[in-house]
């Protein structure tokens, strides 16, 4: 395979190893897919791949999209194959959510906790609406990044094997860029009511070893509820609701 066609390869691969946390992997999956197998076959037909190539990529590409990867061809197979690439039915569409009244910020106690890799979490506070909720965190310093996704890196490594170093350098400091950004569903929410919170986005932003962000969710926290938990992964941030000082609490 020529380099050319190598690099094409391996930008689609880093971009499917990332999905965007407001697609549906479904979705994603079928939007990669589709474009990638376009592609392949185009390089096929131009006889930049031939069968084992192409064979190789789809699987390296069905890996990164989370999917198993393909059974060995067997001897003198010659054309494509189907790929199941569901993961069983569509998700109904979060309901649009209210115009939301701002009734006051919930500050969080014991809310700078340690993370994996070397990182540190903190909870800057929630903001309680009538019809909605947001917490806004903080995370410095960041994860070591080389260590949290060496997996990642490591298949990334294998994809780009052959380019010029500085290329591969470059590529390689890009993907780990696109993993280091936190996903706003890391972050959830419960409380002692068993309130159904539904994510309705959120964003990041930072430089450095810092990263800030908001995630919102709905309905509102109930008036009757006394505890609300903030969840990142397997920490827990409990926030008294009764001792806020809160009009509604």
């Amino acid at each position: 395979m020529n380099q050319g066609a190598q690099r094409y390869l391996v930008e689609r691969l880093t971009i499917a190893r990332v999905r965007p946390p407001q697609v549906e992997i479904l979705s994603w999956r079928q939007q990669i897919l589709a474009g990638f197998g376009g592609a392949i076959e185009a390089l096929r037909a131009a006889g930049a791949m031939d069968d084992d190539e192409v064979h190789d990529w789809n699987s390296r590409m069905h890996v990164a999209l989370g999917l198993a990867p393909l059974e060995p061809l067997p001897p003198g197979f010659n054309g494509a194959r189907a790929v199941f690439i569901g993961d069983g039915e569509r998700p109904a569409p979060p309901p649009v959510a209210p115009i939301a009244q701002f009734i006051g910020l919930l500050p969080v106690r014991d809310a700078d906790k340690s993370i994996p890799y070397g990182g540190r979490l903190q909870i800057l506070g929630v903001e309680r609406y009538d019809t909605a909720v947001a917490v806004t965190w903080r995370m410095a310093p960041l994860p070591d990044a080389e260590l949290q996704y060496a997996d990642e890196l490591r298949a990334h490594d294998r994809d780009s094997e052959g380019l010029p170093e500085d290329e591969r350098t470059m590529m390689r400091r890009h993907f780990l860029h696109r993993l280091s950004r936190p996903p706003a569903q890391t972050l959830a929410l419960t409380d002692d009511l068993a309130t159904d919170y539904r994510s309705t986005g959120g964003g990041s932003s930072g430089g450095g070893n810092e990263q800030t962000g908001r995630a919102a969710f709905v309905p509102g926290i109930p008036h009757e509820a006394a505890t609300l938990t903030i969840h990142w992964d397997d920490l827990a941030f409990p926030v008294s609701l009764r001792d806020s000082g809160d009009p509604a609490s």
